[in-house]
């Protein structure tokens, strides 16, 4: 998508389709998404039900869907 798309199709009056809201740029709406669980201190990758990385006992483990 050129830029020239972008501008025409903010522009009140125009005729250019809206993107849909349902589903934002890029998403994987045909497949599972992967998501990695990992220490928000030391960025060890850990299994879903992990409450303490066993690399450094920190208890904040984050979630990152990846599509």
């Amino acid at each position: 998508m050129s830029l020239s798309d972008i501008f025409t199709g903010l522009l009140p009056g125009t005729d250019a389709e809206p993107e849909s809201p349902d589903a934002p740029r890029g998403a994987n709406v045909d497949g599972p998404t992967t998501v990695v669980y990992e220490c928000r201190n030391c960025g060890t990758t850990v299994d879903p039900k992990t409450s303490r990385c066993p690399h450094c006992d920190h208890d904040e483990i984050v979630e990152y869907p990846i599509d």
